[in-house]
């Protein structure tokens, strides 16, 4: 062929000048050092499972319970999430880092986010102090609402409707259908009070 430039899919030329086969480049090397942000999320993680466990202490365990008992299955949780959190914290402070996934379009080494981090830490803190205030779904609905904001949805409506419609039905399925006491507030009390 004249005249034109050769076909990359065809060959390259190596170092030595013959010609070698394209294809891919070879994989980036791995990223190395302690993350923050993974060290943080073992930090939470661990503070999730003590509270776990110091909360499943305060179960009232009724005179009759003469197998597992009801605080069984919140130490276990509780001692898996802190198990989990040691594991974990080990391997980020051997400079272990979890691998990207193929179809994430994340920059995996951009810093973390402390505006977001902060801002979901709130959301659910206010979640957990609203909820006997205004009702459970009202709570997730502004909580889903903030959490979506700081991880960059557009807009307000919908973040705000996808949290209202998911936390009613949730709210439904467990109040109405399970039995599971969970405080919907006044107005969605009385809307659902008759079935």
């Amino acid at each position: 062929m004249s005249g034109g430039s050769p076909d990359p899919d065809v060959s390259t030329r190596d170092a030595t000048g013959s010609h070698a086969a394209a294809g891919p480049r070879p994989p980036a090397p791995p990223r190395t050092g302690v993350s923050r942000g993974e060290l943080a999320m073992v930090v939470l993680l661990g503070a999730l499972g003590l509270y776990l466990l110091l909360d499943a202490a305060n179960i009232a365990v009724p005179g009759s319970a003469n197998t597992i008992g009801p605080r069984f299955f919140p130490y276990l949780i509780g001692g898996v999430v802190v198990a989990t959190a040691l594991a974990l914290g080990f391997r980020v402070l051997r400079g272990d880092r979890g691998p990207a996934d193929e179809s994430e379009d994340v920059d995996p080494d951009a810093p973390t986010s402390w505006a977001a981090v902060g801002i979901i830490a709130v959301a659910f803190l206010g979640h957990a102090l609203l909820i006997n205030v205004v009702g459970w779904p009202l709570a997730v609905t502004l909580m889903f609402a903030l959490v979506a904001w700081a991880l960059g949805a557009r807009g307000v409506v919908r973040p705000l409707l996808a949290g209202g419609v998911l936390s009613v039905v949730v709210w439904i399925v467990f109040v109405k259908g399970l039995g599971v006491a969970l405080p919907g507030g006044v107005l969605l009390e009385l809307a659902t009070s008759w079935f």
